[in-house]
């Protein structure tokens, strides 16, 4: 046998499938990071030249991993209304796990943010997507930052004919937009508010960047 035959070069390759697997979870990252960037410029609430009121809060003051959330809950919003328009239901939080769509699906949040569940309160012309970090006292057990927290994502139907839950959202004179959203934080672990958030402890974050 020659040299030339004996010489055997090895060659790992990857499963076809494992490959596809890695290019579609990396092209859904880049979507979901795009989309969150278009709705933080469509709904996010701005305030300026406005005073604040003693239940807002600018985003800026957020803290630890709470912008993490609150991006993901933002570019959360354009899937929630698409599905919307689509199904003519509001999405149910398992629906938006499937879809992979942070901060719903953890997978894609960082540690300290993978604890929280979520919930679906609605009514006819809107939805509120609670969560809460439930395995926060577990992971500080463990030695983890948890962020603890609680958020709401209210997304309110502008054209549903119902009434607005609470605080209505603010729209611009001209403008026809059919859906508006707005993120609620309390600063601790806290119950779903059966009533005006802003009289148990919660905030409505607003855009600090005037």
């Amino acid at each position: 046998m020659s040299n030339a035959s004996a010489a055997v070069k090895e060659v790992l390759v990857a499963p076809l499938a494992a490959r596809r697997e890695a290019l579609g979870l990396a092209a859904a990252i880049c979507v979901i990071l795009l989309l969150a960037g278009l709705r933080v410029a469509q709904v996010a609430p701005q305030q300026a030249g406005a005073e604040l009121q003693a239940w807002q809060m600018q985003d800026i003051k957020l803290k630890n991993q709470a912008p993490v959330l609150y991006r993901s809950l933002l570019g959360a919003a354009d899937t929630i209304t698409w599905l919307k328009e689509t199904n003519g239901s509001w999405p149910d939080v398992a629906v938006l796990q499937a879809e992979n769509l942070p901060p719903f699906a953890a997978k894609f949040l960082p540690a300290g943010l993978g604890g929280f569940s979520w919930q679906l309160r609605q009514g006819a012309g809107w939805a509120d997507y609670y969560g809460i970090n439930a395995k926060a006292a577990a992971e500080e057990k463990s030695g983890a930052d948890p962020l603890e927290n609680s958020f709401i994502l209210r997304i309110i139907d502008l054209q549903s004919g119902q009434p607005y839950p609470y605080q209505m959202a603010q729209q611009e004179p001209g403008k026809a937009e059919r859906f508006a959203a707005q993120i609620w934080i309390n600063l601790k672990t806290a119950d779903y508010p059966d009533g005006p958030p802003e009289e148990r402890g919660w905030k409505w974050v607003v855009s600090g960047l005037n």
